[in-house]
């Protein structure tokens, strides 16, 4: 019998002992957090570290104000393409700031006044 059975024994009793057995219901073994990693590109290159941060379940806030519309446009296609694959979901927060959460995060946003025309300038229309 190891050191940490002795002081549950000593500490609790058979009741508790009993009650303990019985529960068969779901248990929390730790509390979970999430990345937030806020990031601006220089380049293409840089995505590839988001893209892969994203795939181990971390979110990305992504500003893309360093860029220009043509690169903005590839690194907008490669992250959905990434976020389509781990199911992820992509959230428009301004023309120039995106959200890609993975698919155990829910992302809730309270409605406000629009001050931009949404995706369609993602899309040069």
């Amino acid at each position: 019998m190891d050191f940490k059975n002795t002081a549950r024994k000593f500490f609790t009793s058979a009741e508790d002992d009993e009650r303990e057995e019985q529960y068969t219901g779901p248990r929390i073994v730790k509390t979970g957090h999430l990345n937030i990693m806020v990031r601006t590109p220089r380049s293409f290159t840089d995505v590839r570290a988001y893209a892969d941060s994203l795939m181990a379940g971390s979110a990305i806030l992504v500003s893309f104000e360093a860029v220009d519309a043509t690169l903005k446009n590839r690194i907008f296609d490669y992250l959905n393409g990434v976020s389509y694959i781990v199911s992820a979901s992509v959230e428009y927060i301004s023309d120039d700031l995106l959200m890609y959460a993975p698919a155990q995060v829910t992302v809730a946003k309270e409605k406000g006044v629009k001050r931009s025309t949404g995706l369609g300038s993602w899309l040069g229309k």
